[in-house]
Formats: structure tokens, C-alpha cells, sequence
């Protein structure tokens, strides 16, 4: 009997120590991949012309962080190039994004763990700095047991999956924005 209290305390600790070395969440998660219905159309103003500038407000990547600026970065970056809407060269870029994470709460403990996100997402033009888009958006993911079963490792996949829900209800809203391209320039000089 003692030999099995033993054994019990053995695995209580080693699934306790796992927690402790709980992997940090991923970029390459949290970026949503386009489908046919989310793409930006070939002729959009948007169209590899979208610098990625200030990224802030998450904390330093750790087990038990939430989301690090440097993981966010990726992220919104990876989405950008993914939907084509990336320009790598600031001095060609038409448009300037920062994205800012707001807040990003989750319970500490349950079954169905639900990640509730707030990015607020700033769209300038590159020539005139005058401001496209900014607001704050929000979204959230439920990662389930059936998910995963291991506590932790669920409450990562609630994390990025709203990270994940947020930069493609972002993207949404943009493809929805009016935007038009800068002028266009002209040939002919005036008479």
C-alpha cells in the first residue's frame, strides 16, 4: 500500500513538473492560413504594399507567459506575406500597419478553456500619414478536451487560436475597408 502511495506521488510530480516546462506559444499557429473566400484581390491598393511597423504590448516569451511581441510579430507578419499583402522594403511600402495586444485574458484552470483576445490594429498611408484604420478588435478560441488533454498544452492552443481568430477578423475587416491606392502619377506634365 505505502509502495502505491509512492508510485501516485511519483506521476502527481512528474505531470506537475511538465507544466513547468510548458512549450511557449507559437507564430506559426497564430497566423491564419487564406482560403478562397479571404483573399484580397490581385488589383487591391493592398497588394504587396502593407509594412509591418511597431508590434508591442505583449510580454517576454516564457512557459507561462501569454503572447510576446516577438511571437505577435511573426505572426501578423506571416499573415501578411500569406495573403500577399506584404512589403517587406518600408521605402515601397503605400500602407503602415502597427498592431498593439491589448489584453489577452484566459482562465487559470478548467476543462473548455476560452483565450479572449484584443489587438488594436493602426493602418496609415505611407505618404500622406493619414489613418485608415484604427480600432481595437476582439476575438476568442475554446480549445476543448478533445482538443487536448493535457491542461497546459490546451490553454496554449486557446491562446493561439485567438490570436489566431483575431488577426483573420482584422484581416476581414480590412478586405471590407474602402481603401484606394495612392495617387497615381501622371505622364503629362500640366499646360
Amino acid at each position: 500500500m505505502q509502495s502505491r502511495a509512492v508510485i501516485y506521488a511519483l506521476l502527481l510530480g512528474a505531470f506537475l513538473g511538465l507544466g513547468a516546462c510548458a512549450p511557449p506559444v507559437r507564430s506559426d499557429r497564430m497566423a491564419p492560413a487564406p482560403t478562397g473566400e479571404t483573399q484580397f484581390a490581385a488589383g487591391s491598393p493592398l497588394h504587396a504594399g502593407i509594412a509591418l511597423k511597431d508590434v508591442g504590448g505583449g510580454e517576454p516569451a516564457t512557459e507561462d507567459s501569454n503572447i510576446g511581441d516577438v511571437q505577435l510579430r511573426q505572426a501578423v507578419q506571416d499573415a501578411l506575406q500569406q495573403y500577399g499583402l506584404l512589403q517587406p522594403d518600408d521605402a515601397q511600402a503605400r500602407f503602415r500597419l502597427s498592431v498593439t495586444l491589448v489584453k489577452l485574458s484566459h482562465p487559470a484552470a478548467g476543462l473548455d478553456l476560452t483565450a479572449n483576445s484584443q489587438i488594436r490594429y493602426a493602418l496609415t498611408r505611407a505618404d500622406t500619414n493619414v489613418l485608415l484604420f484604427n480600432d481595437v478588435v476582439a476575438a476568442s478560441y475554446t480549445a476543448t478536451m478533445g482538443d487536448e488533454l493535457i491542461e497546459f498544452l490546451r490553454l496554449r492552443l486557446a491562446k493561439e487560436g485567438s490570436i489566431r481568430a483575431n488577426i483573420s477578423a482584422f484581416l476581414e475587416r480590412l478586405k471590407a475597408l474602402p481603401i484606394s491606392g495612392p495617387p497615381k502619377q501622371s505622364a503629362e506634365l500640366p499646360q
